[in-house]
C-alpha cells in the first residue's frame, strides 16, 4: 500500500485499530477529530486568478471566502461524486482526464510502434506558489481511502491527496479563466449567504 498524503492517515489508522494500550487509545481519539494542513504548490498566475476570485466572493456575499474555503468547496465536490460514484476506475479517470486537462502537469504520448502509451512530465518556467489547506482529518482520512481503493483497478497510480487537491484546484482556476463557472459562483454565494 502506498502513501497517499503527506500525513499517511490510512496507515496510522491501520497501525492503530486494535490497540489495546490505554494511551495509545487516548491519543488515537485524541487526534481523530482534529483538523491537517496539507501545501500544495501552483501556478502563480492561478494563484493570483484564485486570489481576486475569492476577493468577489467576499464582496459578493459580503463573508469572508479565501482560498482554504474555495478547496475545501472543490474537495468537498469531488468526495460527494465520489460518494455517488463509487467506482474506483471512474475516479480514476476523473483524475486522469483531470490531468490530461491541466496545462504542464503532463501529457500523455505514444511510444513508437504500439498502443503503449507513457506519461511525460512538463516543466514550464513559471514561478510556483506554496498554498497551505486546512482539512478535518476525517476528510483527508476519506480521501486517503478513495485513493487507496484505486489501487485494485490502477496498481501504483501514482496519485496523492496533494496531487489531487492541485487537479481540482487548476480545473477550477482554468475554467474560471475561460468564463465557464458562472453556475459555481452562482451556487458558492448561495452556500455564503443561505437562502433569501
Amino acid at each position: 500500500m502506498g502513501k497517499y498524503s503527506q500525513f499517511d492517515l490510512l496507515a496510522e489508522e491501520l497501525s492503530l485499530i486494535g490497540e489495546k494500550d490505554l494511551l495509545s487509545k487516548i491519543i488515537y481519539k485524541m487526534t481523530k477529530t482534529s483538523s491537517v494542513i496539507l501545501t500544495i504548490e501552483v501556478p502563480l498566475s492561478f494563484y493570483l486568478r484564485a486570489e481576486v476570485f475569492c476577493e468577489d466572493i467576499t464582496e459578493l456575499s459580503e463573508m469572508k471566502f479565501n482560498q482554504g474555503d474555495l478547496m475545501n468547496l472543490l474537495f468537498n465536490d469531488f468526495m460527494l461524486f465520489a460518494k455517488k460514484k463509487p467506482e474506483p476506475l471512474t475516479i480514476f479517470r476523473l483524475l486522469t482526464s483531470l490531468e490530461r486537462e491541466s496545462e504542464g502537469i503532463s501529457n500523455l504520448e505514444k511510444q513508437q510502434g504500439g498502443n503503449v502509451f507513457k506519461r511525460i512530465h512538463q516543466k514550464r518556467e513559471q514561478k510556483m506558489q506554496l498554498l497551505q489547506l486546512r482539512f478535518r482529518r476525517k476528510a483527508v482520512l476519506r480521501g486517503e481511502i478513495l485513493l487507496a481503493d484505486m489501487e485494485e483497478v490502477q496498481p501504483e497510480h501514482g496519485y496523492t491527496l496533494e496531487k489531487v487537491l492541485t487537479l481540482l484546484y487548476c480545473d477550477f482556476v482554468d475554467k474560471l479563466r475561460k468564463g465557464n463557472i458562472s453556475a459555481a459562483i452562482d451556487s458558492i454565494i448561495s452556500s455564503l449567504i443561505g437562502p433569501e
